[in-house]
């Protein structure tokens, strides 16, 4: 880390620079060198960073090539972070150090690339009497954004080693005498967004005249903007990561299976399997930390009498290897060349769209036929579900329950401008998650075997197991009940909302 005071000039491409020799303490400037720099910034979407005067970016070429992020101070200077460009490491994904000393301010949004800028620098030290005080760059830029091409010239004074502030106010005066005076745009970034900026500023509220494409695609940025910032998170393991970042997995796949209508199946499907494979490694050690939490709380409910032997401890080891075990494989997946491309596929669904011409239709003549078109899915699943006995009735209402999550999935992403929507996802939420308690019964209903079994080979009772395996019986019957009574108000309120 390093306080960076800078100050920063406009420059025709025409007018040549005065000989700074002599001005505020500077006896000599050193000879040019020049280098060849490309940057390229990341922010938010709505630019979030650069309205706060926080950039962010990846440089290669110069002599200090890697990603750095400058975070404004209160005397007006800026704080330089640095982190490496590693081997193999992906150009569009941000370091972790960097992107966690922004949480605060960007939370989980998307970090994208929002500007490039290719730099012909010269620079020059300014020395005093025994080394040098300040660096001056003179840098031809040329940035490309979505505001289009911009090329300007400016230079830039950055105080080194004994260099002092005042100096920057003679060579400012220097300057100023010789027709050169500071720049308008505090940083290349914001010169170069141009008019981005400002219009960034204004929110944008969508509605039901907006485009489809508008809507859904506001909803999948959101979504990979919490699987990108939950990803160092989900390596430490920290409390709630693994299942925030599942459920957002989850909730990408969906809106690209229900809407897959309105998006180029080119780009939609590798998506849908790579996230289906991540959504698995997530799902290992959130179900094992599940299962876990949720046995050991059962047990103190237990008469005294029913709880023979060291059924805690072998239920903690058990449960927290399989955790360990699966959370050891979900790291090895985020390091693995398949989830860098998933995770760079993201970022370019999150900057160009990924929507089909279908999708510029209106949200309110396009959506609701395709949310209506989730409903009658989940019902036909259903009423498979009530002719079956057994464990193809356990399976059916396992598919009862996909469909529903997905019909959930797919009001919340429309919620913002179908209010009732939102009120319908509700009601999809209560039948999946009665029906995924009994998903989840039977699940743990199996797992108590194989513990009963293992407890068995040990010479430990199984008495406990098979008390606790009941309890999952009566469970899944009970949560089978309230399915029916969530299943009946969700085809309800469905039918009168589509």
């Amino acid at each position: 880390m390093a306080i960076e005071i800078e100050r920063k000039f406009a420059i025709t491409a025409e007018q040549s620079l005065p000989d700074l020799a002599g001005v505020a303490g500077i006896e000599q400037v050193g000879d040019p060198r020049e280098h060849q720099l490309s940057a390229t910034y990341f922010d938010t979407p709505d630019l979030l960073l650069a309205r706060n005067r926080i950039t962010l970016r990846r440089r290669t070429g110069g002599t200090d090539a890697g990603w750095h992020l400058k975070l404004p101070q209160a005397d007006g200077a800026r704080l330089e972070v640095h982190e490496p460009i590693l081997a193999d490491s992906s150009p569009l994904l941000v370091p972790a150090a960097l992107r966690g000393r922004v949480s605060d301010l960007i939370g989980y949004a998307v970090l994208v690339p929002v500007a490039q800028l290719l730099t012909r620098r010269i620079e020059r030290d300014l020395l005093g009497a025994n080394a040098p005080v300040a660096l001056l760059c003179d840098d031809h830029v040329t940035a490309v954004s979505n505001g289009g091409r911009r090329s300007w010239r400016e230079l830039e004074v950055e105080l080194t080693g004994a260099g002092a502030p005042a100096l920057l106010d003679g060579v400012a005066a220097a300057f100023a005498e010789h027709g050169i005076h500071p720049a308008d745009s505090p940083s290349k970034l914001v010169q170069a967004l141009g008019p981005l900026l400002p219009a960034a500023e204004e929110k944008r509220e969508l509605s039901r005249k907006s485009s489809a494409g508008a809507v859904l695609q506001a909803y999948l940025v959101e979504q990979i903007g919490v699987i990108q910032g939950r990803a160092a998170e989900v390596r430490a393991d920290e409390p709630d990561a693994v299942h925030k970042m599942r459920v957002a997995t989850r909730r990408l796949r969906s809106a690209l299976q229900t809407f897959s209508p309105l998006l180029r199946p080119d780009a939609a499907r590798p998506l849908r399997l790579d996230l289906k494979w991540l959504a698995g490694l997530l799902g290992g050690p959130r179900d094992a930390e599940v299962m876990r939490d949720h046995l050991l709380g059962l047990l103190p409910e237990l008469p005294e009498a029913s709880v023979v032997g060291p059924v805690a401890e072998r239920l903690t080891s058990e449960l927290n290897g399989a955790h360990d075990r699966a959370h050891r494989d979900l790291v090895e997946g985020l390091d693995s060349p398949r989830y860098r491309n998933l995770a760079e596929a993201l970022v370019g669904a999150a900057v160009s769209p990924i929507t089909s011409e279908a999708a510029d239709a209106r949200a309110k003549g396009v959506l609701p036929p395709l949310l209506e078109a989730t409903t009658k899915r989940v019902v036909r699943q259903w009423h498979k579900a009530q002719k079956a006995t057994g464990s193809p009735r356990l399976h059916r209402l396992h598919e009862t329950r996909k469909r529903a999550k997905a019909a959930r999935y797919a009001c919340e992403a429309v919620a913002s401008v179908f209010p009732d929507a939102g009120k319908l996802a509700g009601a999809w939420t209560q039948v999946t998650e009665s029906l995924g308690t009994v998903q989840d019964a039977v699940v743990t209903g199996e797992r108590l075997v194989e513990l009963a079994a293992a407890a068995a080979a040990a010479g430990e009772s199984t008495f406990t197991y098979g008390v606790l395996y009941q309890r999952e019986l009566e469970r899944a019957s009970a949560s089978q009940d309230d399915a029916n009574t969530a299943m009946a108000y969700a085809q309800k309120l469905s039918a009168a909302t589509w």
